[in-house]
């Protein structure tokens, strides 16, 4: 029988005379979260989600489940979806990884990628998710991607995802306001930093709005940055 002790964030494997410690990677996670990363004899299925945002159109939001499933506030499409290990070369090309969703009957995800030219310039985020903590999202189990490339037939969609090209980026990376939240985008709304988990569908990003869902602890602007909003 394999023991397990916990205290704080690190982990201690306790098996007869063999002791392994090991610490938590990442703070941010809750230690029972953590303890079913590490420990294999947790229990608890380990799903892969995945959200694809294409310019215009709405969020379109899957699971490799075999039912719907809600996850930090949002509801996922139960779907026959691989992911492929992420594919290096020494050709300085950045890493990619392989997406493959299997075709639905109503080929929803084939007619998105046909109605929009491939899907070019979506972008794609792949979230690794504990079916025991789903109303607990941790960023650090999330990556993000940019879709270069997609493809079907009759079976499979296949899009090839790459890393964000860091040339591509905003610089700072973030967006500072004193008056908008930039977590109130409908790809960022409900998510891990926002947390607002009301009834309200949508949020108009002011300070205001937020105080009145009574979110404002998880309010996203600064301000700070308004020399009309801070007394000293």
């Amino acid at each position: 029988m394999l023991d397990v002790v916990w205290k704080d964030s690190d982990v201690i494997f306790i098996d007869t005379d063999v002791v392994w410690k090991v610490a938590a990677q990442y703070p941010e996670i809750l230690p029972v979260i953590n303890k079913d990363i590490i420990d294999p004899y947790s229990g608890g299925a380990w799903l892969w989600l995945c959200e694809v945002v294409v310019p215009g159109r709405a969020v379109t939001r899957i699971a490799r489940n075999t039912e719907d499933l809600n996850y930090g506030g949002k509801d996922f499409a139960k779907f026959n979806l691989q992911i492929g290990e992420q594919m290096f070369s020494g050709d300085g090309s950045i890493p990619r990884v392989t997406l493959r969703v299997f075709q639905d009957v109503d080929r929803i995800i084939e007619d998105m990628v046909n109605e929009t030219e491939g899907a070019l310039g979506a972008s794609v985020k792949l979230i690794r998710v504990n079916e025991k903590f789903l109303t607990s999202p941790v960023s650090a189990l999330e990556a993000d991607y940019d879709n270069l490339a997609s493809e079907s037939d009759s079976e499979w969609v296949t899009f090839t995802l790459g890393i964000p090209n860091p040339l591509t980026q905003r610089i700072p990376l973030e967006m500072y306001s004193s008056s908008i939240c930039p977590e109130a985008t409908p790809a960022k709304f409900k998510g891990p930093k926002c947390q607002y988990s009301g009834v309200d569908g949508t949020c108009t990003g002011n300070y205001e709005d937020c105080y009145t869902k009574g979110n404002a602890e998880h309010w996203g602007g600064e301000l700070g940055l308004d020399p009309n909003a801070v007394r000293v």
